[in-house]
């Protein structure tokens, strides 16, 4: 069964309970997966990134990105984009739980903000131990701006701020541009 179909097995539609709060809809349908399926650490990892695509979907924070990369930052697949108007990539790291793997979020994060200085970087997750851990801790952070606990209130105020933003899918950019290109075919009239 793929991570799809398993997801829509144990929700029946979407849109129902248009009043559940975000933090809600994940811990309702998180418990429902655990309940009904074996635990496997790499499916539990991609059903929690599709509860969450379902939870901006049912927040109506659209468009976004699954699975993406950003140019001239190779080599880094982001859980989650969403690209605002005015401040540009917005990135949503799914752990279910951190470990050490929120220093490998850090590292994208400050690659980001490297490229994209107002970019924001949000590690979500499932474990509120590790959360609030990382949350006493942000010393030795470079640029997550915020862990939270996708099972708390903070998950609602973070999707409340985000659902806030205009989200765009940006115009494509050129890598080089210029009033006058030089080939093979001009530079002789030009040179000659």
């Amino acid at each position: 069964m793929r991570v799809h179909e398993i997801v829509m097995s144990i929700i029946n539609n979407i849109h129902d309970e248009p009043d559940l709060k975000p933090s809600e809809f994940i811990k309702k349908y998180w418990k429902r997966y655990k309940t009904q399926f074996e635990s496997n650490q790499n499916l539990n990892g991609k059903v929690f990134e599709e509860l969450i695509a379902i939870a901006l979907i049912r927040s109506n924070i659209l468009p976004f990105y699954m699975q993406a990369s950003v140019a001239f930052i190779p080599n880094v697949n982001y859980d989650f984009i969403i690209y605002s108007k005015v401040q540009g990539p917005i990135v949503l790291s799914a752990k279910t739980s951190l470990r050490e793997r929120y220093k490998q979020a850090d590292l994208e994060a400050a690659a980001l903000k490297y490229v994209h200085r107002k970019s924001e970087s949000h590690v979500l997750s499932l474990n509120s131990n590790e959360i609030e851990v990382r949350q006493r801790n942000m010393d030795g952070i470079m640029a997550i701006d915020t862990f939270v606990d996708a099972r708390s209130s903070d998950f609602d105020d973070l999707i409340a701020e985000l659902a806030r933003k205009e989200a765009i899918l940006p115009e494509p950019i050129k890598i080089v541009t210029s009033n006058y290109i030089i080939t093979s075919e001009n530079s002789l009239k030009r040179y000659s």
